[in-house]
């Protein structure tokens, strides 16, 4: 049975164990262990609290994928004082769950806070491998960005 919820500060650990799985196992990143990474994320996000808002997708009760909604606050304006936007970011499903819905339920549910937090917007910086996950959500292009790397 699938659960997806808003991750709480006792989530770190799992949140942890996602994201090092996706970028060091898969993706071959070095640096910290396991243990080390988790203390590290987990001050970055008591640091991070009001601007990045964990989602967790569990399977029974393993953890099987997270999303992660990037708040930022905007210039305010003479008409709308308080201007929010939202980027997602983080978006991983594990490899045996992965196509079966999971990474749909855990957008489904992201968007739906970002839509409560009336965001002026919620943009994605999709993989080329993802692009189309992300278009079938509703996401589309844009000539209103550019960008600087």
């Amino acid at each position: 049975m699938l659960t997806i919820r808003r991750g709480d500060p006792d989530d770190v650990v799992h949140l942890a164990s996602l994201r090092f799985e996706w970028r060091s196992r898969e993706r071959g990143e070095k640096g910290l262990d396991q243990q080390s990474f988790e203390k590290e994320l987990k001050e970055w996000t008591r640091e991070h609290e009001n601007s990045h808002v964990p989602f967790l997708a569990f399977e029974t009760e393993r953890p099987v994928g997270m999303a992660w909604l990037a708040v930022v606050d905007r210039i305010p304006g003479p008409e709308f004082l308080v201007r929010r936007s939202g980027y997602v970011q983080s978006v991983y499903v594990v490899p045996d769950q992965r196509s079966q819905g999971v990474g749909t339920a855990l957008m489904v549910h992201l968007v739906g806070y970002a839509r409560n937090a009336e965001l002026d917007y919620l943009a994605v910086h999709p993989s080329e491998k993802s692009f189309e996950f992300y278009r079938r959500l509703g996401f589309a292009p844009t000539t209103q960005v550019l960008e600087l790397r």
